[in-house]
């Protein structure tokens, strides 16, 4: 029987905001699976990630990730990975999957140390640029992206940043950059695989909706952002549906070269 549930995480740290885009986004671009909620009491019970095709994390604060799972619950979604899960984990979400959080270190907001999933071996480092405040999209930014994968498309866009990481390791063998942040070699996503298992991890919110934001926050600073996003926004549904669509399928090129241990 084939896995058909999506099971997004929405307990401890989300952000209502953010959870509302990737529900969307799943449900527009994957309508032949379940696209279901899940808290961290249920990841943690017996059996609950059996059905999974895809497991998300989106936006909020992965402190309250690491509240809510525990070392038992990462444990488990370690597991999922290692034995052919697939994860989706988009700004809080790819902090929370990383070896290392290093999030506004030395500042005000600092929020440093080890994490325990591990899919990524290595630092996810942020915020990429200044001025984060959290519950705000006032220091949001339309940030350029380019490929570093021949085979995607779009080349190159502008996309939604807010508060997210770049990735940095020396130990690439489980790990390579989908795209990075245009002018430099800072990985702003990556594709990284563990035991039959892989996910995506991104800096950058390349599920958010634009007219949706509008809605959600009608500030000059979001109309301000979203203004510089407008002409990347079919480039934007075409990035999601790829990089979706690959996780839910069984034969990735993104993963061929890269080392399972």
């Amino acid at each position: 029987m084939g896995k058909n549930l999506i099971h997004v995480y929405s307990d401890v740290g989300t952000r209502d905001i953010s959870l509302v885009h990737l529900l969307n986004a799943l449900k527009t671009f994957t309508p032949k699976f379940q696209v279901k909620e899940i808290n961290g009491a249920s990841i943690c019970s017996p059996g609950a990630l059996h059905s999974t095709a895809l497991l998300c994390f989106g936006g909020g604060y992965d402190r309250g990730y690491l509240q809510s799972l525990g070392e038992s619950g990462c444990a488990v979604i370690r597991e999922y990975i290692e034995n052919g899960g697939k994860y989706l984990g988009l700004c809080a979400g790819a902090y929370f999957a990383s070896d290392h959080c290093e999030f506004d270190k030395d500042g005000q907001l600092e929020v440093c140390g080890p994490r325990l999933i591990k899919l990524f071996e290595g630092d996810a480092v942020g915020s990429y640029r200044p001025g984060f405040k959290y519950n705000s999209e006032e220091g949001s930014w339309a940030i350029s992206i380019t490929c570093a994968v021949p085979s995607l498309k779009p080349k190159t866009m502008k996309t939604y940043l807010n508060g997210g990481c770049f990735f940095r390791t020396s130990k690439w063998t489980r790990s390579k950059a989908l795209y990075c942040y245009e002018g430099t070699n800072d990985a702003a996503i990556i594709a990284s695989r563990m035991g039959k298992g892989w996910g995506i991890l991104s800096g950058v919110h390349f599920e958010y909706d634009l007219n949706l934001l509008l809605s959600q926050s009608p500030t000059q600073r979001t109309k301000e952002v979203v203004g510089q996003l407008q002409a990347d926004e079919e480039n934007r549904l075409q990035l999601f549906q790829t990089l979706v669509s690959a996780l839910l399928t069984s034969d990735a090129d993104y993963i061929d070269q890269l080392s399972s241990e």
